[in-house]
């Protein structure tokens, strides 16, 4: 697998995590360390995508 393609997986998992926290009613606390993590892989991709580009 590629490192995009790995990149984007984790992606769709944290967005599908920070889902389940908020329908689970968690604290305010863990959906922003899920949304944390979830904008460093954003920008990972960002990154890795500008990078090929060129």
């Amino acid at each position: 697998m590629s490192i995009k393609k790995s990149i984007e997986n984790q992606i769709e998992q944290l967005r599908h995590k920070m889902y389940q926290a908020y329908q689970n009613e968690e604290s305010y606390n863990d959906l922003i360390h899920i949304s944390q993590k979830l904008d460093v892989l954003l920008n990972e991709l960002e990154h890795l995508n500008n990078h090929t580009k060129k």
